[in-house]
């Protein structure tokens, strides 16, 4: 069964398809795409707006207890490819079709999957079907997979964005979710790149490091690195680890054309902290390539509060280049 919840524009239509299920028909617009943290900042909202839809709490004015404002805060956010569509290659007026599932993960946190396709010319359905062992096992060519885990925070006290709480908001009820198994949760992975500051990855882990780690300072511009609610916004994050990868490419002698040319096959990135408008950060950058194909390479990064050396935030970037480097 269909219910519509919003059709009165071509540009997007969501509907409910399952009790932990939503369907989009999506017209691409240029706020959404170009840089990949546009794409990720819309994907981003569309979380937001599916876990309302299930579980029947307004996300975007949820409360704690005491009356304080609760966040649906990213705690992990990967983009996967399953071969052929990639964030970069998704431009103005694509129409896609984005399906939606949101799993529990227990009183304080929710992971959600979409997977996303493009629609061909004329098209206004697709197989709607899509599991767990799609996205971990067997992903479509065709598709591209965002898999988030998101968990509630509050800020304790003032407005430091430092040492925020993880409280569950008024009204949230994560039994009304299908359980996600434990073999297919990113906990382990995040504790693992929270201790070790870098991802464990096991397609990857015969690169071969390549070159020297490269160390990117970066002071936090409140002109677009902060959220309406005063704190360092999450697609943020991803944007300044990008404009590190540039410097790093250019440093490799390549062309800023050649970075657009990349194709994005999976990203990763697990939040470990929030920070002040007046942080610096500094980010380090390490680059390794498939000895067995050198258009193949990851960049990991670690993102750090000065203040401190307070981690924030670790990435990988697993890339195809586009041709002789």
């Amino acid at each position: 069964m269909s219910v519509t919840l919003a059709s009165a524009s071509p540009v997007t239509r969501i509907e409910q398809t399952g009790p932990a299920d939503v369907r989009r028909l999506v017209t691409v617009q240029p706020g959404m795409c170009g840089p990949t943290a546009l794409f990720a900042a819309r994907v981003g909202d569309w979380t937001w707006e599916s876990v309302s839809t299930v579980c029947g709490l307004d996300v975007f004015n949820a409360q704690d207890a005491q009356g304080r404002a609760a966040y649906l805060a990213f705690h992990y956010f990967r983009i996967r490819s399953g071969g052929h569509l990639t964030p970069e290659r998704i431009t103005f007026g694509d129409r896609l079709e984005v399906i939606t599932r949101v799993f529990s993960q227990g009183r304080r946190s929710v992971l959600t999957l979409h997977r996303i396709r493009r629609l061909p010319q004329g098209a206004t359905e697709l197989d709607a079907s899509f599991d767990l062992e799609e996205f971990h096992e067997r992903p479509r060519r065709d598709c591209l997979y965002v898999e988030n885990l998101n968990h509630w925070l509050t800020r304790g006290a003032g407005h430091t964005n430092v040492g925020l709480v993880h409280t569950p908001p008024v009204g949230f009820d994560h039994t009304r979710l299908p359980e996600l198994p434990d073999v297919y949760s990113p906990k382990t992975l995040c504790r693992q790149a929270r201790a070790d500051h870098r991802f464990h990855d096991p397609a990857t882990a015969h690169y071969t490091p390549s070159g020297d780690q490269l160390i990117v300072n970066h002071r936090v511009d409140v002109t677009r690195d902060i959220n309406g609610v005063g704190l360092m916004y999450f697609a943020s994050f991803l944007s300044i680890a990008e404009g590190a990868l540039l410097e790093l490419w250019r440093g490799l002698g390549r062309t800023d054309r050649a970075f657009l040319d990349r194709s994005l096959q999976d990203i990763r990135i697990c939040y470990l902290g929030n920070a002040d408008l007046d942080a610096t950060l500094r980010l380090h950058l390490r680059l390794a390539r498939d000895p067995e194909n050198q258009h193949h390479e990851r960049a990991d990064i670690l993102i750090q509060d000065t203040a401190g050396d307070r981690a924030l935030a670790v990435a990988s970037f697993r890339v195809h280049t586009a041709g002789p480097q």
